[in-house]
């Protein structure tokens, strides 16, 4: 009886170490910041490519503050577009790929999500705060009424784009790059793939985090609720948001359509099927900014 106790015991501090340590990387991700890029030579901003920009921040209740770039476009009567990165990124993951966001658009615009990049201070939002904190920057970008809003994200930053455009009508067409149904489902893949239980420890992370203030969101219901042009790119064989998921996201989209990339991962979407994937994107920003001027904005 008593092995049987001390093995009940330590069974318990397993299950409670391992659903800690699952919180403690869900809110505190790797930090890929402006020193972390210089210290691997990499860019650390936009005018290290030679682009132009304006930085400045978005400041939140309780003293968070999220960096953003502010890159002017190639078209002057173009959309904004909105870039958001994904869990454990950050607004560098964008600096590679800024031409081709900005010959589309008159702006392109990235931040920092919190606990993220140069965000302040520690606490990732995990698709819950992330949310208003999205509404906040497109009220502060102070668009024009004729011009169209478009949000770019991938994985986490999908996750938001989709959340978002259920709560505000100042965003005209997302991009939605692998993208989940609730915050349960990347806790789970991702001990899934180290070979831990992961049922019941996602289960216990998910509720610890209610208790911290991170509330999970269903993506699916918020497609449900959105009535702008969704564009859900996913891979067949990505490990951390499942096809499914996002096949249902888009299935629920009013607007929704899907781009299934076989054999693509989690990352790799547009390395397997560029021209297609830049197809689809051209077309759903065509979808939205018309349906942006259609909708009563002076357009000139």
């Amino acid at each position: 009886m008593e092995l049987l106790f001390l093995f009940s015991i330590a069974a318990t501090t397993m299950v409670v170490l391992m659903v800690l340590a699952t919180m403690r990387e869900a809110t505190r991700p790797m930090r890929r910041t402006m020193g972390w890029a210089l210290g691997r030579g990499m860019p650390t901003d936009p005018g290290d490519v030679d682009v132009p920009f304006e930085s400045w921040e978005i400041d939140r209740p309780g003293g968070v503050r999220l960096p953003v770039w502010d890159v002017p476009g190639h078209l002057d009567s173009g959309p904004i577009l909105v870039l958001v990165h994904g869990w454990g990124r950050s607004r560098l993951t964008w600096i590679p790929h800024l031409e081709d966001w900005r010959r589309r658009g008159s702006r392109v615009i990235m931040l920092d999500l919190r606990g993220h990049g140069d965000a302040e201070p520690d606490g990732a939002g995990l698709g819950d705060t992330d949310v208003e904190d999205l509404i906040s920057l497109l009220e502060r970008l102070d668009a024009p009424a004729e011009t169209a809003v478009i949000v770019i994200g991938r994985s986490l930053g999908a996750t938001v784009a989709i959340l978002a455009a259920a709560e505000t009508d100042r965003i005209d067409g997302v991009v939605a790059v692998a993208p989940y149904e609730t915050l349960r489902v990347p806790l789970r893949q991702r001990l899934r793939l180290r070979g831990l239980p992961s049922g019941y420890i996602s289960w216990l992370a998910i509720q610890g985090l209610r208790v911290i203030g991170r509330r999970p969101r269903s993506t699916i219901a918020a497609a449900v609720r959105t009535d702008v042009p969704i564009l859900v790119v996913l891979g067949d064989a990505d490990p951390i948001s499942p096809p499914g998921d996002a096949m249902a996201i888009a299935d629920a989209a009013p607007k929704g359509r899907c781009e299934v990339v076989a054999g693509a991962g989690h990352g790799n979407h547009w390395d397997l099927a560029g021209d297609r994937l830049d197809a689809a994107v051209d077309q759903l920003i065509h979808d939205a900014s018309t349906s942006h001027a259609g909708s009563g904005a002076d357009v000139s």
